[in-house]
């Protein structure tokens, strides 16, 4: 079953208690894990028990593929703690089409299923498993449109009593919206800067802008492109011990990859180079647009290929059990380096 994009926060708030699973996916992690948490204080907010970890069973989608009976076992278990439960199965894929279908026939009224997911094409099996059942739920996460942003930093400002004029809003929400959970930190961070003037300016936002660890990966980027690996692995041990996420760096990687490839597609349509790098959303710092002009000019589309392929592979590296996710950061990163080098 669809839910209409302006109801999808008002239905995680007030989920239906009939609901026997609910697929959420999405290039917008942030929203996903967002929207799963509201779903789950609304499953047990009618509980006699208040939920805890022990209500909230992770499985993986391997566990489930070798052993389908699992999902069945866990639903009809519930524990003595509380009359409710809810299994949690991340990186959903189309694998899992079968073994859902036949639980949904079948289901257990005290407990929800919650599917996490990556895209998912029109095609996807259980995409439209989902779409058609009449229960059953599907929830697409994508990332926030400009009026969104400006409705959540204008919402967050007016709590904390922070002024900020509209031109300056929207110049800050220009750089936002790659993920929710990013955008609400970067917000906040905006509220310490406002201090007790309790007032924000385009110049505020500018500086403040500037000084994001977005910067520091936009130079690893940049160096790495550029065949720096020296400079390339310093700033990735800096931003490492910081402690910015892999899955960050590199889906923040996988982006600039991806503008990349439609600046280089473009600019062989339309000779203004200029004009096309000032049509990117987020908008591109201009201390950056050489490094830009001089990366369309040394990269190619098949080298774009090549280094987003390994960048998707080293995403799912990093989601394994016990990798190492530093490492395998390290040699997603310099090996794009050499790419351009071979």
């Amino acid at each position: 079953m669809k839910i209409q994009n302006y109801k999808i926060d008002q239905y995680c708030k007030d989920l239906l208690p009939e609901t026997p699973a609910i697929l959420l996916y999405g290039q917008d992690y942030g929203l996903i894990s967002e929207r799963s948490s509201i779903i789950i204080n609304s499953f047990f907010k009618n509980s006699k028990n208040q939920h805890n970890s022990l209500n909230i069973i992770d499985i993986m989608y391997n566990e489930v593929l070798s052993n389908p009976e699992i999902l069945e076992i866990e639903a009809s278990s519930i524990s003595l703690l509380s009359s409710k439960k809810i299994i949690r199965i991340k990186d959903t894929n189309d694998a899992l089409h079968k073994v859902v279908e036949d639980y949904l026939l079948n289901s257990y009224k005290d407990c929800l299923i919650i599917l996490l997911s990556e895209p998912l094409s029109p095609r996807s099996k259980i995409r439209k498993l989902f779409e058609s059942h009449q229960k059953a739920v599907i929830l697409p996460c994508y990332n926030d449109e400009n009026n969104n942003i400006v409705s959540l930093i204008n919402s967050a400002f007016k709590e904390e009593g922070i002024y900020a004029d509209d031109d300056s809003v929207n110049l800050f929400a220009n750089y936002l919206g790659v993920d929710r959970l990013i955008t609400k930190a970067e917000i906040e961070k905006a509220i310490l800067y406002a201090g007790k003037d309790k007032k924000l300016d385009s110049k505020d936002f500018t500086s403040f802008i500037s000084d994001q660890t977005s910067l520091s990966i936009d130079a690893l980027y940049d160096f790495s492109l550029a065949g720096n690996l020296k400079e390339a692995y310093g700033v990735l041990v800096k931003i490492q011990k910081e402690g910015i996420p892999a899955i960050q760096i590199i889906r923040s990687f996988i982006r600039q990859m991806q503008s990349l490839y439609n600046i280089i597609n473009a600019s062989s349509l339309n000779s203004n180079f200029n004009n096309i790098i000032d049509s990117i959303r987020p908008p591109i710092y201009f201390k950056r647009k050489n490094n830009i002009r001089s990366q369309a000019q040394s990269w190619s589309l098949l080298k774009i290929k090549k280094a987003l392929l390994l960048l998707e592979s080293a995403e799912i590296s990093c989601k394994m059990p016990k990798s190492n996710v530093d490492i395998i950061t390290k040699q997603a990163i310099l090996s794009i380096g050499l790419i351009n080098k071979k």
